[in-house]
């Protein structure tokens, strides 16, 4: 009952003018997200998106949910949207790329992280789980230099202060 209580608070706090706003509710959605509250997250995010459906972080974030509640074929639709509004979106094709791999789609999962590098070729965590991909497809040698690469990225990464 505390959590439904907190989660009642968190969405009844705004004025009257930020609940006009796209972004206060992606922001809410991610403060559920982040207090295990999925199913309100993914309220949030849907009533960002009635105002602004182009707002790509909350079609992505959603699509995150769903993923961990696995809801696979849902999620993949956000990040679908997501690449019809950004083709080049790093993190949705990553995304994707890890639900094919849970669904064992390796090669398909591949081609996803693959065109996540393409976007970013810095983007350790393309890197890395392109690494498990290969691996399980018995490709050893190209796993550990796509890990050493992940690494390599991660500590430059850690460095800088980026997350």
């Amino acid at each position: 009952m505390f959590s439904t209580i907190r989660a009642f608070s968190v969405l009844m706090i705004p004025s009257a003018g930020e609940t006009q706003n796209a972004g206060y509710w992606l922001e809410k959605g991610n403060e559920l997200c982040n207090c295990g509250q999925g199913e309100e997250a993914i309220k949030a995010y849907d009533h960002a998106l009635g105002i602004d459906p182009t707002l790509i972080d909350a079609l992505n974030n959603k699509g995150l949910v769903l993923a961990s509640q696995e809801r696979f074929m849902l999620a993949m639709e956000c990040f679908e949207q997501v690449l019809k509004l950004s083709p080049q979106h790093k993190h949705a094709l990553s995304n994707m790329g890890m639900i094919l791999a849970q669904q064992k789609k390796y090669p398909e999962a591949l081609r996803c992280f693959e065109a996540a590098i393409a976007a970013d070729a810095y983007f350790a965590g393309a890197w890395y789980n392109m690494a498990l991909v290969l691996q399980c497809m018995n490709r050893g040698k190209e796993a550990m230099a796509a890990m050493k690469t992940a690494d390599t990225l991660e500590g430059k990464a850690g460095r800088c202060g980026i997350r």
